[in-house]
């Protein structure tokens, strides 16, 4: 009887020098010309090109770069997502839950196998006006690829996450797949439970707020547009909190080493710094005084400047020191903080590690007195069901508003103007009548009437420092 001779396995034979796709010089498959890199890239992220040439070069450029998986983009086909929902339209772009029937890739260092989860619940956020795209213009998969090139070890990327793009076979406008949040945004979060949200759970919320801001901005990076909408949670398996916050809607951040061309101020005005009205650059001072905004948020359930028009009078007002009203019921040392926080000056704001630093003292002071500041409820403090109809909260282009509010306050402060400040202002209410088409036309008579309302009102805090 003959014996069968087991076969022999057969080494690969590896060469150091280029590979042929990524041009650099690694260990390759001789009988290939491609690095070990490449090769797991193509069987691991095998969907075919976008289409677009700065989208697909991007794309492979992190895929190569970046050692684990966060980072690593891919294009995906638009087939590939099922049960699409609207969720919301912001300032620029239009939000969608769906299910992503391969699902991204979260064991990308398996040797064989299943690389991803499949019917995946995500976020497609179609961009605007996206359809021809440039590199330029990929801003915010741009900043999520730095931080998570910085942060590639075992540090949690408070930048949010984004798995890579898909394309609206309509539009052609890009998408950008993100992580489906189940318990939503701050906004949500504050409003759904406000009066059963303790201080010390504020408090923790407060400090993952601040120390993700922290984080960010220790990147250089400028987030330029940061408002509760913008924070976002998540739940664990059995239900809980993550006692880790996300902070996403990246689109129009820049570095903080970044000049850039683009003259147009984007954004939601109680929410924006003094400064940034005043045609100064942004700074992460400009990002300290919204968290301030997001503080008295919290606080009180009800967001900055809910009962009064976001217009030209509430730009020149802020300008002149207007801040929300303050309401006592807080822990000691929260309003001091966020006060600072909207300081006029720039520079005598506290920044976001020291914000995160006094937070976590306030929380130990309270904690080891045994104090439990109690939320009462009152008129003062409690989510209201509609915000005033001329309260915006969605970012847009703010430069011709504040170009007005800012030539109207130079006019106002000179006696001398009255009498042209009158026919300006006659002059903007008769355009808005002429273009208004929704009916809502503003009479002088009124628009004064307001205007001393919100004077006495508001009065309560101007904020002078």
């Amino acid at each position: 009887m003959s014996l069968v001779q087991p076969a022999q396995t057969v080494e690969p034979n590896f060469v150091i020098k280029n590979c042929v796709e990524c041009n650099k010089r690694r260990k390759v498959l001789d009988s290939h010309q491609v690095c070990l890199v490449c090769n797991k890239i193509r069987m691991v992220y095998n969907h075919g090109p976008s289409g677009n040439k700065f989208i697909d070069d991007f794309i492979n450029y992190t895929q190569i770069n970046v050692i684990t998986k966060n980072g690593k983009l891919e294009f995906v086909p638009f087939e590939q997502f099922i049960k699409i929902e609207f969720i919301a339209e912001g300032g620029f772009s239009t939000i969608y839950k769906a299910t992503w029937i391969d699902g991204p890739v979260t064991n990308y260092k398996r040797k064989r196998g299943d690389y991803r989860v499949p019917n995946y619940t995500v976020v497609l956020k179609k961009i605007n006006d996206s359809r021809n795209i440039t590199s330029g213009e990929l801003n915010e998969i741009k900043i999520f690829y730095e931080s998570s090139s910085k942060y590639r070890c075992n540090h949690y990327n408070y930048v949010g996450n984004y798995f890579g793009i898909t394309r609206d076979p309509n539009s052609q406008d890009i998408m950008i797949i993100m992580p489906y949040y189940d318990s939503g945004d701050l906004i949500h979060y504050i409003t759904k439970d406000f009066y059963n949200i303790s201080w010390e759970t504020k408090l923790e919320r407060l400090g993952g707020i601040a120390y993700g801001l922290a984080q960010i901005h220790k990147l250089n990076i400028i987030h330029r547009d940061f408002h509760s909408g913008n924070i976002l949670f998540n739940r664990e398996n059995d239900g809980q909190f993550v006692n880790i916050t996300t902070i996403g809607d990246l689109g129009i951040n820049k570095s903080a080493f970044e000049s850039g061309n683009d003259n147009e101020s984007y954004g939601i005005i109680p929410y924006m710094a003094p400064e940034i009205f005043q045609r100064q650059k942004y700074d992460k001072a400009s990002d300290i005084y919204s968290f301030g905004m997001i503080m008295w948020e919290l606080m009180t359930g009800r967001r900055p400047f809910w009962d009064r028009n976001h217009d030209t009078e509430l730009i020149i007002d802020i300008c002149d020191g207007l801040r929300p009203p303050i309401v006592t019921n807080a822990p000691e040392g929260y309003i001091e903080l966020m006060k600072e926080c909207w300081y006029s000056d720039p520079n005598k704001r506290p920044t976001a590690d020291d914000i995160h630093k006094r937070v976590g003292s306030i929380r130990i002071h309270n904690h080891k007195n045994g104090i439990q500041t109690r939320i009462i409820r009152s008129s003062d403090i409690g989510p209201i069901a509609l915000n005033y109809p001329g309260a915006i909260y969605k970012s847009r282009p703010l430069s011709a508003m504040i170009n007005t509010a800012m030539f109207l306050r130079d006019l106002r402060s000179q006696p001398t103007n009255l009498e042209k400040v009158k026919r300006f202002e006659d002059g903007l209410i008769e355009s808005h009548n002429d273009n208004n088409d929704d009916g809502q036309s503003i009479k002088r008579k009124k628009l004064y009437e307001d205007e001393g309302d919100y004077i006495k009102r508001e009065i309560r805090y101007r904020y002078e420092a």
